[in-house]
């Protein structure tokens, strides 16, 4: 299995996981909440309509900004509504905001006494309705510039792995923040072809993480986010390196032995994922196919694009490029599909060696 930095990080967290969310509390936990479960409500809950479907209004982007601006408010007063489809077990299975949102968000308002009179009795409330007591010493701790934060106090491996998902939409936001700045002064036309260019990445990174990893395993979720983060990063350096100044090079014969090369290595991967697409997790030969078509248009768009941006570099040079990538992601592909079919492109440890042409 591919394992990354961040990835790395996350399966630490996993690992801590592995004992059951109870062992990981203090002992006294249940007693605790016990106590702290007859905390009287504010009079504002009593004004909450009891939804009758799965409210839309994501605290957890009003609480972070995702969207729209930060507004604590109305994050608490989503939150009070999510509670209570909570309650009444309206949560589709499973958003961000179903397992971030409700009584989790009023835990971490009311602690850090955010948008609101910070309450560390109804915030220990609140993370006991949330099965997360463990944050009963942050609560205590808030207020004096810690802050609770909700994806800190998680345990289990489906709250960690849509925690990750809420750090990916914040990191998507950033990084499209950065691109309308790095483009303000481009003409429209330029613009048009580079935002259809960001979203076949988008689609191509997606693609890859979704069909072309191993994702045997209870962390699958989060090695998926981690590799899609992974590809939309080096796109966002690459698109750096490009404006700096720094462009490939390549001619008609480069682009032809690179696209030969991508051949050879897509039908081997395909072959082997064929051999072995039983195996709990395995990479599927579909995975590969709709993959790589997806590369294909994101190949398309590139070209598009960069004559229209980079005029003086030949299509060649970014032909040459692009393919060479493309035969990198599917090396590594290869080292997660088949142990035995390692070739020089992996590590002893079965890892690709990083060797892409994009940054």
């Amino acid at each position: 299995m591919l394992v990354r930095m961040k990835a790395g990080i996350i399966l630490c967290l996993l690992a801590i996981a592995g004992a059951s969310a109870l062992s990981a509390q203090p002992a006294d936990s249940e007693a605790m909440c016990k106590q702290y479960l007859q905390t009287p409500l504010p009079a504002e809950a009593t004004n909450i309509a009891a939804p009758k479907t799965w409210p839309d209004c994501e605290s957890y982007k009003s609480y972070s900004g995702i969207g729209r601006t930060v507004d604590y408010v109305a994050a608490r007063k989503c939150a009070w509504a999510e509670r209570l489809a909570t309650q009444k077990e309206l949560e589709p299975q499973y958003t961000i905001d179903s397992v971030v949102g409700g009584s989790g968000m009023l835990a971490v308002l009311y602690a850090n006494g955010e948008g609101v009179e910070r309450n560390t009795s109804l915030a220990k409330r609140f993370a006991c309705e949330a099965r997360i007591p463990g944050a009963f010493s942050d609560i205590d701790k808030a207020g004096g510039g810690d802050k609770v934060k909700f994806c800190d106090e998680v345990r289990t491996t489906m709250e960690i792995g849509f925690c990750a998902a809420w750090g990916e939409e914040l990191s998507d936001q950033e990084r499209h923040a950065a691109f309308d700045a790095m483009i303000s002064n481009w003409t429209a036309e330029q613009k048009r072809a580079f935002t259809a260019l960001a979203k076949t990445d988008e689609s191509y990174a997606e693609a890859h993480a979704g069909g072309e990893l191993d994702t045997s395993g209870s962390g699958r979720a989060i090695w998926e986010l981690d590799e899609e983060a992974d590809f939309k990063q080096r796109f966002t350096l690459a698109i750096q390196k490009f404006e700096s100044g720094d462009l490939p090079a390549g001619t008609a014969k480069d682009a032809a032995t690179a696209d030969a090369q991508l051949n050879a290595v897509y039908q081997k991967a395909v072959k082997l994922a064929d051999a072995g697409k039983f195996g709990y997790g395995a990479v599927q030969p579909d995975g590969i196919r709709k993959t790589e078509q997806a590369w294909i248009r994101y190949r398309d768009v590139w070209l598009r694009f960069a004559k229209l941006r980079y005029p003086a570099t030949p299509a060649s040079a970014w032909l040459t490029l692009i393919t060479k990538d493309r035969t990198d992601v599917l090396k590594a592909t290869l080292c997660e599909i088949d142990a035995d079919a390692r070739g020089s492109e992996c590590t002893d440890e079965g890892e690709p060696k990083p060797s892409r042409p994009l940054p």
